[in-house]
């Protein structure tokens, strides 16, 4: 929050100058057709499901959810938004995404116990996607800093999970990165939702700063325990009207 309360006022700003100093009028025209870049910085994680009603199941769920937490992930890549009106447009886009969860540190045990193992470890499941989102984008407002708020769903194509691995010794630390094998579906559906404010810069560029939540509505994968994938962030986009 404190970084978006940065990011208005330097808005606030530059739009209070622009006023200031031309003889434009208040309203803003925008172009039909805008190419967008966008990277949005996310806290991702998942629910869990029990999927064949054992309690053996619901026991690992539940261990599960005491080991694991979220953990930082991103969305970023290119759009096209198609401007219907003055206040509503169609995007769309493609998108590289990095999803997933972590464990807590926690301390190893062994029924053989060795010098040279680990005595902690933690580990982080990223799972990487190629993104294909439709949004519907609402704007709110004439001047120069608007109201935003987008409705919409994004394809996740899985291209592959991979797991690093922070092995805690008595001395020293080690860390290894892995690609899993597991037979992940190869598509996920995620709504989303989003909310912020719509800054135009001139007549050709605008940016744009919206907290954005994204929930997976399918199963990573058929297996007795499986998970649905959720993130939220701050997506920030930059915008240039043809």
């Amino acid at each position: 929050m404190k970084h978006l309360t940065v990011i208005l006022s330097i808005l606030t700003a530059f739009s209070s100058y622009g006023q200031g100093n031309t003889k434009e009028t208040k309203t803003v025209d925008f172009k039909s057709i805008q190419i967008g870049i966008n990277f949005s910085p996310n806290v991702s994680y998942r629910t869990l499901k029990n999927n064949d009603g054992r309690s053996s199941s619901n026991f690992v769920v539940d261990q599960m959810n005491k080991t694991e937490t979220a953990k930082f992930g991103y969305n970023a890549g290119l759009n096209v938004c198609f401007n219907l009106q003055k206040f509503i447009g169609l995007e769309t886009g493609i998108q590289y995404s990095n999803q997933g969860y972590q464990t807590k540190k926690q301390t190893l045990t062994f029924e053989q116990p060795n010098p040279s193992s680990p005595k902690q470890a933690k580990f982080i499941y990223d799972f990487h996607y190629i993104d294909i989102p439709v949004k519907v984008n609402f704007t709110f407002g004439e001047q120069k800093i608007r109201l935003f708020t987008s409705l919409g769903v994004t394809t996740n194509i899985f291209i592959k999970q991979t797991q690093t691995s922070f092995l805690y010794y008595g001395d020293r630390s080690n860390t290894e990165n892995s690609e899993t094998n597991f037979n992940y579906n190869r598509i996920n559906i995620s709504p989303a939702i989003s909310a912020g404010i719509d800054y135009k810069i001139n007549s050709s560029m605008n940016l744009r700063v919206e907290p954005t939540f994204r929930y997976g509505v399918l199963k990573t994968i058929d297996t007795p325990v499986t998970a649905y994938l959720y993130s939220g962030g701050l997506n920030i986009s930059y915008y240039f009207g043809l």
